[in-house]
């Protein structure tokens, strides 16, 4: 079994190539030297190498920003997905993607399953919904896994923006008014691993995120009680909660996009652990 992994470089792509060297599992990481919107040079690739599984970690992810770079947001989490999933299928090989709560409106306050209805919002939960459609359409093979607020040891992420914030400043407003849940890629990477090292059949779109609904604020505020607890910070730092629309941004967020986990349960009989219970392990991890 050979697998490649693209966008080995990024936040999650890093820490499923670490945790598959963990696992002695043999794959193959490539960044921007393949270009996946880029149809030729995907096909050449993955007909060049025995590739049993293709890991999707590429993505433009610059939410603000892709109001204004349409075409290249849609390039990468379209186009790009599409080469993929079509090279994938000439191969035989299993496709995982990864997609985001963005591609929901927000609206609804008691969470999402995967059959509810989309309605993104921003120009990047529209591209990634493409890319979800451009899988769904060239490939019976596929597992895709929405995921929402991304964390962990690799790249830029709001946990370590918070840590950073709190040894700088003494006082912090943070929204409190966008409902979700934290992914850490740590324990992300993990079940990955097993679907791969399972060979697993059980095709389809599915939620993973931490369990448990919470929002900015009281995420940060746990980030910081943490933080004081394993002594990263050693400071008093003042943490109010504030409505979004004191902080108007180009991209339009969704207020609630906490996604149910049940199909995740029955399928794979996986139940993530408790947000505040994967952030203690990171930010215990970060302190060790």
């Amino acid at each position: 079994m050979m697998i490649w992994i693209t966008g080995c470089s990024g936040m999650l792509g890093r820490h499923i190539c670490e945790k598959l060297s963990i696992a002695g599992m043999p794959h193959i990481a490539t960044d921007l030297e393949i270009d996946i919107t880029e149809p030729s040079a995907v096909s050449d690739f993955i007909t060049g190498n025995k590739i049993s599984w293709v890991i999707n970690c590429s993505a433009y992810t610059a939410v603000d920003l892709a109001e204004d770079e349409k075409d290249k947001a849609f390039a990468v989490n379209a186009d790009g997905v599409k080469n993929l999933a079509v090279a994938a299928e000439i191969k035989g090989a299993k496709l995982i993607h990864f997609s985001t709560d963005y591609v929901f409106p927000g609206l609804k306050e008691s969470g999402y399953d995967e059959k509810d209805k989309n309605g993104p919002e921003s120009v990047y939960g529209a591209s990634k919904l493409a890319g979800e459609n451009e899988v769904i359409s060239a490939y019976d093979k596929h597992f895709i896994f929405r995921i929402s607020w991304l964390y962990g040891p690799y790249g830029k992420n709001f946990v370590h923006t918070m840590v950073n914030l709190f040894k700088e400043r003494d006082e912090l407003n943070v929204v409190n008014d966008q409902y979700g849940s934290p992914t850490y890629t740590g324990e992300l990477a993990d079940f990955i691993v097993r679907v791969v090292k399972d060979d697993s059949d059980k095709y389809g779109v599915y939620h993973f995120s931490g369990e448990g609904m919470t929002n900015w604020y009281e995420f940060a505020s746990e980030i910081y009680r943490l933080a004081v607890n394993y002594r990263l910070i050693e400071r008093k730092v003042a943490i109010n909660p504030v409505d979004s629309s004191n902080y108007p941004q180009k991209a339009k967020r969704p207020a609630f996009s906490y996604m149910l986990k049940d199909k995740l349960y029955s399928t794979f009989g996986y139940r993530p652990k408790n947000w505040k219970e994967t952030l203690e392990e990171y930010i215990k991890s970060i302190k060790g």
